[in-house]
């Protein structure tokens, strides 16, 4: 199953069962989808850079967790449709992961050709 990252924004207004209800309904179906939570990190009351419908604090959650891929389609359609949820974002980690890897790959092997490009320089130098 893959990792996923979800960042929520609640809307700071809710009540605390507002917003501990809206959580629980998400918990419950990575749950159903098969999936665990690994990782819960509350941040808090925070500034947002920018309003969202006019409120200027939300309160940020992050969590990571592992699901299959039908998970997506429910957990999208109730972060949508909850009034409490400003802003959410999903993010297939694993697939990231993935992604940096390669960008990491071409980096290092455009160094190497660099690096490789400085040594018969400087060797054709030496024998000048």
């Amino acid at each position: 199953m893959p990792l996923y990252e979800l960042g929520v924004i609640l809307d700071p207004e809710a009540s605390p069962e507002q917003e501990s209800g809206a959580l629980e309904r998400v918990e419950k179906i990575i749950a159903d989808a098969g999936g665990e939570v690994v990782n819960k990190d509350a941040r808090g009351r925070r500034k947002l850079a920018y309003p969202i419908r006019k409120r200027t604090m939300g309160v940020y959650h992050f969590w990571r967790f592992n699901a299959d891929g039908t998970v997506q389609e429910p957990l999208g359609f109730e972060l949508r449709t909850n009034d409490v949820v400003l802003r959410s974002l999903v993010l297939n980690l694993d697939r990231e992961m993935r992604t940096q890897r390669k960008l990491d790959r071409v980096q290092q092997a455009k160094a190497a050709k660099k690096a490789a490009r400085r040594a018969t320089v400087a060797d054709a130098e030496e024998e000048s």
